[in-house]
């Protein structure tokens, strides 16, 4: 567990203790939140620090974090629920039932740490609303997403935005608005470019490893996969029939050695970077607008 991290893993744990009275729902919600942080995350940190920033005090960044912490959980068990590619996490070991309703009472959880809090009222419906706004973009997001549709690249990057970019956007902008009224546009732009940047680095890293969560033998259609597929070569051809469900999982990787090549030769891959680079450099000229002091531009840069 992150040292970082620890106050608010308290406050959730204390949180969930509080609000789920039912045995196995805490349990089940207990659990969660350890291998969860277990795993290590950047959501929370960014939301504390973006508090602290602009003038929080511990008691302040602290709920900002559980509460960004629980929405990404919730977030999680939805995505893993609906992809079903995902075996070794705990909420895919329990019936999904079980684990649904562990994820929506984390989310409604997420917001009454925020509502809690002994500050103004209006600073914390601020913190809700951005909370939600970035509930509904990512929704958006994984639906298109979940259509596993062709897509152009700016369509692509959009879709990204939302899944996204729009939940890192909404943890640096929980903190942020629970202290201040001003940079809400800045801190949205490069929250947004950061999630957009490394969302985009997991999509080439997921045609990379061959593993049961390998994009390409779950045939999702992220843009280093079309890029893939729109190539004229022996290799592409025998990705594209896998797509068209000509050919079986076991028939494509009779090929795996042949299509690595091919995959770490065509170009895809250098072209995901490129675009994941693109937005770093989106998020560093907006970082640097940022009027603060250098000090704290230094940790945000950390999150490129």
């Amino acid at each position: 567990m992150s040292t970082m991290l620890k106050p608010a893993i308290d406050l959730m744990m204390a949180s969930i203790a509080k609000a789920f009275h039912e045995r196995e729902l805490r349990s089940l919600a207990e659990q969660f939140v350890e291998y969860k942080q277990s795993e290590g995350s950047s959501f929370g940190r960014i939301a504390a620090l973006h508090c602290g920033m602009f003038g929080g005090d511990e008691q302040h960044s602290t709920a900002a974090a559980a509460a960004v912490e629980l929405m990404i959980l919730s977030l999680d068990i939805y995505d893993d629920l609906q992809d079903q590619d995902n075996d070794s996490v705990p909420w895919s070991k329990v019936s999904p039932a079980h684990a649904l309703n562990v994820a929506i009472g984390l989310q409604a959880l997420s917001i009454d740490v925020l509502m809690s809090l002994p500050c103004p009222v209006a600073r914390k419906a601020a913190a809700a609303y951005a909370l939600n706004r970035g509930i509904v973009n990512a929704v958006n997001g994984q639906h298109t997403d979940l259509l596993n549709k062709p897509l152009t690249e700016e369509e692509c990057l959009q879709m990204i935005a939302d899944k996204s970019g729009s939940l890192l956007a909404a943890a640096c902008l929980v903190g942020t608005v629970l202290m201040t009224d001003e940079h809400h546009d800045i801190v949205e732009q490069y929250g947004r470019a950061i999630g957009v940047s490394a969302q985009l680095y997991n999509d080439v890293y997921g045609i990379k490893s061959w593993s049961t969560r390998n994009d390409l033998l779950a045939r999702k259609l992220t843009l280093p996969v079309q890029f893939i597929l729109e190539q004229d070569s022996e290799e592409a051809a025998i990705v594209r029939r896998y797509y068209a469900k000509e050919i079986t999982q076991e028939e494509l990787l009779g090929h795996k050695h042949a299509i690595m090549d091919f995959i770490h030769n065509c170009g895809c891959v250098e072209y995901g970077l490129i675009l994941g680079r693109l937005k770093q450099y989106e998020a560093e000229a907006s970082i640097a607008l940022l009027p603060v002091e250098e000090v704290w531009r230094e940790q945000l840069r950390a999150y490129v």
